[in-house]
């Protein structure tokens, strides 16, 4: 199969780079990227022949069976929508646009295309994530993903950015659609401090926040049910408590990282789902829901202003 990969920059060279190539050497790869320099040096580490290099992404509309879209977000949409019209499976990182009616009209026309369409939330692929989902009886989530002092950004790309994570997270832990009970967003003098959403399903709660200045980058989960309460940090340490104790489990150290925080086995998924036919890894319902959470709670902050 050939795979295109549009978009070479600092994400795209540290979590996919080196699962295309390494893992996936039965499919021919080609790179795009507008970066001249770029292409030939990232090429020539990842062994792409010239002729599979190209500065100009719609070249490869007509030579790759599907493409992964690492480009900036506000490009997205008609980079995705260029190779839906030709029915090429695509996936894109997230957020697949920052606009939740945006992200609503591509992800219909990919129903109507019936061609695959996955928006990359790693996380729903973590291992450690998907041993919390099937924890039974979930009844409370407290997820929180936070930094140590990184203010300097809008409101719509800090939630988009960086909230869709613990976001994201929690709505495919929690096994059913929610409704937002309350949020809010603390931004000071143009500085996006700290934000947070409650949720709520007939079964279960959610608390979902980031705080950029908290001292620490660090990403905790709290799962609980009658049975256990578990906590995960940063995807790779999982202590679960109970009436009879604690037990504490780490991710080995002979898992590679990606491995760890879900990109391999993401990547996989969208191959297999590509090369079988089979159903998308994140539908496309769920994959809608998490952006239209995130505008909800974009615009409960500027009706708050009003």
């Amino acid at each position: 199969m050939k795979i295109g990969v549009i978009g070479l920059g600092n994400i795209a060279q540290k979590a996919y780079l080196p699962i295309y190539t390494a893992r996936h050497t039965k499919h021919e790869w080609y790179f795009s990227t507008r970066t001249p320099d770029t292409l030939k040096t990232v090429g020539k580490k990842y062994g792409i022949p010239e002729d599979r290099q190209f500065t100009d992404w719609k070249n490869l509309l007509e030579r790759v069976d599907a493409v992964f879209i690492h480009t900036p977000s506000d490009t997205h949409e008609d980079v995705c929508r260029a190779f839906l019209k030709k029915k090429i499976p695509v996936f894109v990182d997230k957020p697949l646009t920052e606009n939740s009616e945006q992200t609503k009209a591509l992800l219909t026309y990919a129903d109507k295309q019936k061609t695959l369409l996955m928006t990359g939330f790693n996380r729903r692929f973590a291992p450690m994530v998907q041993e919390i989902k099937q924890l039974p009886n979930k009844n409370h989530l407290i997820l929180q993903k936070n930094q140590s002092d990184n203010t300097d950004f809008d409101v719509r790309y800090r939630v988009y950015d960086l909230m869709i994570h613990p976001l994201d997270t929690a709505l495919y832990l929690m096994d059913e659609p929610p409704e937002v009970i309350q949020s809010d967003i603390v931004v000071e003098r143009g500085r996006f401090k700290r934000a947070w959403v409650m949720l709520k399903t007939s079964k279960s709660t959610a608390y979902v926040a980031i705080n950029n200045e908290s001292g620490a980058k660090l990403e905790v989960y709290e799962v609980q049910s009658p049975e256990a309460t578990v906590i995960l940090k940063n995807l790779t340490d999982k202590t679960t408590y109970n009436s009879e104790g604690a037990m504490m489990t780490k991710a080995g150290d002979w898992v590679e990282m990606l491995e760890k925080r879900g990109f391999a086995p993401m990547i996989a998924a969208f191959i297999q789902a590509v090369e079988t036919g089979g159903e998308n890894p994140i539908s496309l319902k769920s994959a809608l829901l998490t952006h239209e959470v995130c505008e909800t709670i974009i615009q409960n902050y500027k009706n708050s202003k009003e």
